[in-house]
């Protein structure tokens, strides 16, 4: 396929059928006849709003993104608008028989799960212009409507917004939570709508080098180093309604680089992979590969936690392990985490599993006031005290020498997060080379191994 066959290939799978528009549009006009209902029955004053990519005509058909926003007067107390709004949300699900779903975001919202889609309840303030909102999610309505005037005067934007989110899922940077550190759906209209068609994204992106790209799509700074002072974020995009804030804040410095990457790569030589990457199934030799390599697992149970705060943590303890297995004497390559259900695996890749029996370790210099102690502590090394230019240096016997046991040390002196700190108190469990495999008997678990071994990008 040439260039343009692959992305009208895209475009036709992206665009939603007359009939999946109907069923998801029928959803929501249940929803906000339900909600409008119980508002007037519980003499609630509050107008209900539809945001999202439904409402802007950008969302993709296997990913409808449907928020329905209860608007209630700047005056309500916080915990009110959170107390009634969910209420609301709560009985307009139970008179439809929906089953649902208490998030949590800046504060809690409803998630309900119909037949056809999922909506999003969503409890926030009707404030006159974004200067004033109360809370992160008061912005939405802001930015709908922003979307919405510029893609009703250039129609084929919607077009070119759903291929450029498309590419963004094939090359797994798309989504602004804790998990992924990607491109919000906003930012990827915003980024589209700014260069007006998604190649001439691709050709920007191409160019881009981390912390020095400022996109202002309504130049509300004069200078872009004015921007670049004000937020230090790898990527920098001036959000439209509120200059204050950068919408691309949440991309990490890898997802802005995977997406420059793939960018530099579809346009050398375009490709419907990018796009729709062939998903890897087991790998025949996982064995083989984890028996080549030095890896281990931490498996734990978790209770129900919201995403952000479980992949916070998560991430929270990759690091702190990390340092710690440094520390230690390892020598991690990589890590990374897996979740579904009560299951977190932590995996990580060393050097080797188990370090020497001896280790060379550097005491003070030979004119420090601490020197006395360290001669006197390291009297009966394997070698030394001796001096190594201006230090006093030994061969010491390695206090821990396989990393299961400096795993179990660290994972009562880290700081892992307060929840999976708690989890742990119920067990956990270790798993070194080829057992690692037994981590999880979920075959997902087995198919993302096998891929985070690999380790090449979906679409290389």
């Amino acid at each position: 396929m040439d260039f343009h066959e692959i992305l009208a290939e895209v475009l036709r799978r992206e665009t939603p059928t007359e009939s999946r528009a109907l069923e998801v549009e029928q959803a929501v006009q249940l929803v906000l006849t339900a909600l409008k209902q119980v508002l007037n029955a519980e003499s609630v004053k509050a107008e209900v709003e539809v945001e999202g990519s439904f409402t802007k005509g950008t969302w993709l058909p296997g990913d409808v993104d449907v928020d329905i926003f209860l608007l209630f007067d700047p005056e309500m107390p916080l915990e009110k608008l959170e107390e009634v709004g969910l209420r609301i949300a709560v009985k307009a699900a139970e008179s439809l028989g929906a089953n649902f779903r208490r998030m949590y975001a800046s504060h809690p919202y409803l998630t309900l799960e119909l037949p056809t889609c999922v909506v999003d309840v969503v409890p926030a303030y009707k404030v006159p212009s974004p200067s004033e909102i109360r809370s992160p999610v008061d912005r939405t309505p802001f930015h709908t409507r922003y979307v919405k005037a510029r893609v009703e005067r250039r129609p084929e934007l919607k077009g070119e917004i759903r291929v450029a989110k498309r590419f963004m899922k094939g090359i797994e940077v798309y989504g602004a939570e804790i998990r992924v550190e990607g491109f919000s759906g906003y930012l990827v209209e915003l980024l589209v709508i700014h260069f007006g068609s998604f190649i001439s994204l691709l050709k920007a992106a191409s160019t881009w080098k981390p912390y020095k790209v400022v996109i202002d799509p309504e130049n509300h700074y004069s200078d872009p180093r004015q921007a670049l002072k004000r937020f230090h974020e790898p990527l920098v995009v001036v959000d439209p309604v509120d200059p204050k804030r950068n919408v691309a804040s949440p991309v990490s410095l890898e997802c802005m680089s995977k997406f420059i990457a793939a960018a530099r790569a579809f346009l050398r030589a375009p490709n419907l992979r990018f796009f729709y990457p062939a998903k890897r199934d087991q790998l025949p030799g996982l064995q083989e590969l984890l028996r080549s390599r030095s890896i281990v697992a931490l498996r734990i149970e978790i209770p129900e936690l919201p995403e952000d705060v479980l992949w916070g943590q998560a991430k929270k303890a990759l690091r702190a392990l990390s340092h710690g297995l440094e520390r230690y004497g390892f020598s991690v390559l990589a890590s990374t985490a897996w979740s579904q259900g009560r299951e977190l695996v932590l995996l990580f890749e060393l050097e080797e599993l188990v370090l020497p029996p001896i280790e060379k370790h550097y005491g003070p210099p030979v004119y420090s006031s601490h020197d006395a102690r360290f001669l006197e502590t390291y009297a009966s090394s394997v070698a030394g005290p001796y001096i190594e230019g201006e230090r006093w240096v030994v061969i010491r016997p390695r206090r821990v020498r396989c990393v299961e046991d400096a795993l179990s040390k660290l994972l009562h002196s880290c700081n892992i997060g307060e929840h999976l700190t708690s989890s742990l108190k119920a067990g956990y469990r270790l798993f070194t080379g080829e057992s690692v495999v037994e981590a999880s008997s979920n075959e997902d678990f087995k198919i993302f191994l096998a891929e985070w071994l690999v380790r090449k990008p979906p679409w290389g």
